[in-house]
This record gives C-alpha cells, sequence and structure tokens, in this order.
C-alpha cells in the first residue's frame, strides 16, 4: 500500500500566512539594538511593514540624575525629568535618521516606564505583529543581577520575538578572521 503525499491547497485559510505590518524595535542605542533595527528594516521591507522603533525611559536613569543634585525639590525634580526626556527624545529621532532607512514608514516612541513591561503593553495594545530586539548575552552572576529584559519580553509577549544575539568583539574575531589571518 503506498501513502500519498500530502497535498497543498491553494485555497487554504490565508491565516497561516506570514503577514508584517508592524514591527517593534526596542532601543537602547547599543551596536546591537542598532543590529536589531538594521535587520528588521530587511525582514520587513517586502511587507512595507511599519517599523516603530521604541525606546523605554527607565525612572532609575531619572532616580540616577536627581541623586547628582543637591538641591532636590518637586519643581526642580521635574525640570530634571523634562530635561532627560527631551534628551532621550532627540536621541531616538537621531538614532531613527542615522540607522533607519528612506524606503520604510519608521515611528520613534518614547516611553517612561520599566522596559519590559512597556514594550510588552505597547506591542499588544498597538498591536505589533513581530518584535525584533537584542540580547547582551549576559550570563551568570550578570545575568542573574543585571535580568534579560528580552526573556521577561519573550515571557510575556502576545506576539513573536525575535531575539539577536550580541556577539562581543572577541568573538567576532574568531567567526570573521582578518584579511591578514585569510592570508596564512
Amino acid at each position: 500500500m503506498t501513502s500519498e503525499p500530502p497535498t497543498v491547497n491553494s485555497s487554504a485559510d490565508s491565516s497561516n500566512e506570514l503577514r508584517l505590518k508592524r514591527i517593534l524595535v526596542p532601543t537602547d542605542f547599543s551596536e546591537g539594538s542598532e543590529r536589531a533595527l538594521k535587520y528588521a528594516i530587511r525582514l520587513g521591507k517586502p511587507y512595507q511593514a511599519e517599523i516603530v522603533v521604541l525606546h523605554v525611559f527607565h525612572l532609575k536613569e531619572y532616580l540616577a540624575l536627581l541623586s547628582q543634585r543637591d538641591d532636590i525639590d518637586s519643581g526642580i525634580a521635574n525640570e530634571v525629568l523634562e530635561a532627560a526626556k527631551t534628551r532621550a527624545i532627540e536621541k531616538l529621532e537621531e538614532f531613527v535618521r542615522r540607522v533607519g532607512n528612506e524606503d520604510g514608514m519608521m515611528l520613534p516612541i518614547l516611553l517612561v516606564g520599566v522596559p519590559f513591561e512597556e514594550i510588552v503593553r505597547y506591542a499588544a495594545e498597538q498591536k505589533i505583529d513581530l518584535i525584533v530586539m537584542p540580547t547582551h548575552g549576559r550570563t551568570g552572576l550578570a545575568h542573574f543581577l543585571l535580568g534579560s529584559t528580552s526573556e521577561r519580553v519573550i515571557s510575556h509577549s502576545v506576539c513573536p520575538v525575535l531575539v539577536l544575539r550580541t556577539r562581543p568583539a572577541d568573538d567576532a574575531k574568531l567567526i570573521e578572521p582578518s584579511a591578514e589571518q585569510s592570508k596564512q
């Protein structure tokens, strides 16, 4: 008895098709974030996907700025917060201009809060199709103490998450030999 190979029904439910209308790229302005944005741009290009570049201003950064001041009152605290948010917005817009391309639609967004919570909330509320983000690849004590934003996003996100591992420079040298090493 021979078994028939499965047939492909071209009129099958199209919900299985990959459609990327909105891709979210969280950024901390690192090289890994730049790599993730470039990857998302290439991935979204065939779909003409909107690329949302999200930076979450973590309140710990704000509190660190405040702790450097001796003359703290609510007025100064608000001034420091607004100045820090303005700098973050400028940095985000410059990042999008520098890394982005003219072909696709890029939307810079700044939120204030805990990064993984804001990333997950924004993705759910804005019906994001895919999150593309870097991981710094910390292990051991550093991972335990600092946690992993990407790990938390993966655990709580309602949409798929593509994580790009950031290689330290030394690892890259091992993988990609220099021109001098290639001649040997």
